[in-house]
């Protein structure tokens, strides 16, 4: 990599991840972190992420190569706004949201035309990010995004050198480059990230403080614990469920469709049925838990280093383009799952 100053807005044990990955080179950047929480951007300097803190937002961004923001998705548009007018021309900007639409607007509206922005999103293993979860900022390791999934979504317009620079920074952490349309990503994203949020908060909803539940909590036990995770960090799910609601809404309807349809199998005592619907998620669940054991996904969606085109070609949005139009295609021939 040619990063040799980095700056990490935001202390979360994702982007503390990747500064200890980028630390783990072997010629290593400098980086400065910024957090709105001098504490936490201390304990992250402890774990030995940062050469150095900022207690200025702007000063943490100043002559760096490299800005990654990991923020509150309520605070990027802000963030951005800030870091604008010091940041030095030709440096790239990146983010580690889970939500792409709004942040790639916010970039277009606020970042100076002299900057590269690429929307970021890396995808952790379902034990990975539960460990995360539990453990906090002590999870935090040079390894963490090894082998993980790394979304990449890319402006109209992008330069290829730009492109090249992001691909050459998640395959130094070992993980695997996934370019993919923004609209597609959020789309993808309503499903296995709003549901189970929605989901939680219905739940919740059902349950706590209705009649009953004096003595219904004290059965409450892991299962209704893990099933309500959602109720933590309310401002920043509730954000990234409205600013995704047209998806949302549309994975929303067959939901209910399919509560519907459980519904009216206890009520027709449909034993038999009721399995079934039983089995066939487990099943379901299974195969997806061994897919993403085996990383079956990765090998199509990577982006091998050897077809990274050099500085010098200017491709642009052609590059991200035939990536993407490639992996789709590759998707349409692949025949239906049986």
């Amino acid at each position: 990599m040619h990063f040799k100053q980095v700056a990490i807005v935001g202390a979360d044990p994702i982007s503390v991840s990747i500064a200890l990955g980028l630390k783990a080179q072997s010629e290593p950047p400098k980086i400065t972190g910024y957090d709105a929480d001098p504490v936490v951007a201390k304990l992250a300097q402890s774990r030995r992420a940062f050469d150095r803190v900022e207690r200025r937002l702007g000063r943490a961004c100043r002559d760096a190569d490299l800005v990654i923001v990991s923020t509150p998705l309520t605070a990027i548009r802000e963030t951005f706004a800030t870091i604008a007018p010091v940041l030095k021309a030709g440096c790239l900007v990146t983010d580690t949201a889970r939500l792409k639409t709004p942040v790639m607007r916010w970039a277009a509206e606020t970042l100076p035309e002299n900057v590269f922005f690429v929307g970021g999103h890396p995808i952790l293993h379902p034990a990975i990010a539960t460990s995360m979860v539990q453990e906090g900022m002590e999870a935090t390791s040079a390894d963490l995004l090894r082998d993980t999934l790394y979304c990449l979504t890319t402006p109209t317009g992008s330069h290829s050198a730009a492109g090249a620079a992001f691909i050459e920074l998640v395959g130094a952490l070992g993980a695997r480059p996934f370019f993919i349309d923004v609209t597609e990503h959020d789309g993808l994203q309503a499903g296995v990230e709003g549901l189970p949020d929605l989901l939680a908060v219905a739940l919740l909803r059902a349950t706590v403080d209705t009649p009953g539940w004096q003595e219904m909590r004290k059965f409450a036990g892991y299962r209704f614990a893990a099933t309500t995770v959602a109720g933590d960090d309310a401002e920043a799910r509730h954000a990234t469920v409205f600013l995704n609601r047209e998806h949302i809404l549309r994975r929303l309807n067959i939901l209910l469709s399919e509560l519907v349809d459980l519904r009216d199998r206890l009520i027709q005592n449909d034993a038999d049925g009721l399995e079934g619907s039983f089995v066939q998620a487990a099943e379901g669940r299974a195969r997806w838990l061994h897919e993403q054991e085996r990383g079956m996904w990765g090998e199509e969606a990577g982006v091998s280093m050897d077809h990274v085109p050099s500085a010098s070609e200017h491709f642009g949005q052609m590059v991200f383009g035939s990536l993407m139009t490639s992996r789709r295609q590759d998707e349409e021939d692949r025949p239906p799952r049986k």
